[in-house]
């Protein structure tokens, strides 16, 4: 620690550092919010989604179901995975998982729905 740092009892910073950190979180709720290029996925059958995550598994790949659903790029980036392991039967859920979720983006873009 240095002279400027000071420590509580129990080992805590306080002090200077203290008020760097608080004046870091009023300096972040301040700055303008940016688009993070996400583009939601649209409802996958459910059952489907949860064999396909469970087969990742088995297969030593970790899939998140919540950023299946509330991320697109992840999710064909997993479907892209899962299409090139190896596994015939993982191939062909990626593959009716993609098509359902090619032909919900077909209907939303006849909608106006998606750019």
């Amino acid at each position: 620690m240095n002279a400027n740092q000071e420590s509580d009892p129990s080992g805590h910073a306080s002090g200077a550092l203290s008020q760097l950190l608080a004046g870091g979180d009023s300096r972040w709720t301040l700055q303008r919010r940016q688009w993070q290029e996400r583009q939601l996925a649209l409802p996958w059958p459910s059952d489907l989604l949860q064999s396909f995550c469970l087969r990742m598994s088995s297969r030593g790949m970790c899939v998140s179901q919540a950023m299946m659903l509330c991320d697109r790029r992840y999710a064909l980036e997993q479907l892209g995975h899962a299409h090139n392991m190896g596994d015939e039967a993982l191939r062909q859920m990626a593959m009716e998982l993609f098509r359902h979720d090619e032909s919900r983006q077909n209907i939303a873009a006849r909608r106006g729905g998606v750019h």
